[in-house]
């Protein structure tokens, strides 16, 4: 096939699908219909994609992947930050803010791509990526709290110090999909958000502080 066909036929191709897998899922989603909706033959689909879950990361991928630039950009940069970080020091959050708003935005801009992950991917090799997110988060926020609690190895956490860290990460990770799935656009879930980060905040902070208690 010629590169101008070839671009052409999968962008049908990324097109029919996601409108299938929006509309029945990824199980239920049928490669026949996707493929009749495309104009083209099963075995072109086949010529681009190995399986249907292949078609499924073609359709959501690229969203995941800007995701996973920019958190994984902000850890590089806390990381680097630590390195002179003292107990007690004051924290830069206007950058950790400025973060969780390009975080909203990108779900924004690509809405209906972000739902099918959270809603429709069930059955593909993407369906607990939303908990992946939340576990590089974990392991991440155990280094800063160390950190933060004067800990110089992650052997020092406690079984209650990994409770929490471990529920912070995956309740932050809830808050972007309920801001997601329950404001109409980006506007609302930025002023939606103000609120909620100071939530977040408070309840890190509280965290380490109360922590201090066992």
């Amino acid at each position: 096939m010629g590169n101008d066909n070839s671009k052409e036929t999968v962008e049908k191709l990324l097109q029919s699908a996601k409108k299938e897998f929006i509309e029945k899922g990824y199980m239920k989603a049928s490669l026949r219909n996707i493929c009749k909706d495309a104009g083209v033959t099963t075995g072109a689909l086949y010529f681009f994609f190995k399986d249907k879950d292949d078609l499924f990361r073609g359709v959501v991928g690229e969203p995941l992947r800007q995701l996973h630039g920019i958190l994984q950009s902000h850890m590089l940069e806390e990381m680097e930050e630590l390195k002179s970080y003292t107990p007690g020091m004051q924290v830069d959050l206007e950058n950790d803010k400025a973060v969780a708003i390009k975080v909203i935005k990108l779900l924004f801009q690509y809405k209906e791509d972000f739902e099918l992950v959270i809603t429709g991917a069930q059955g593909s090799g993407l369906e607990n990526v939303m908990d992946q997110v939340a576990d590089q988060l974990n392991i991440h926020y155990s280094t800063v709290f160390c950190a933060m609690r004067g800990y110089t190895s992650k052997k020092q956490m406690t079984k209650e110090d990994k409770f929490i860290v471990h529920w912070m990460a995956h309740d932050q990770v809830d808050i972007f999909i309920h801001l997601l799935t329950h404001c109409k656009n980006e506007k609302e879930a930025l002023r939606q958000f103000d609120a909620l980060f100071g939530y977040i905040i408070g309840g890190w902070y509280g965290a380490i502080k109360s922590m201090k208690q066992f």
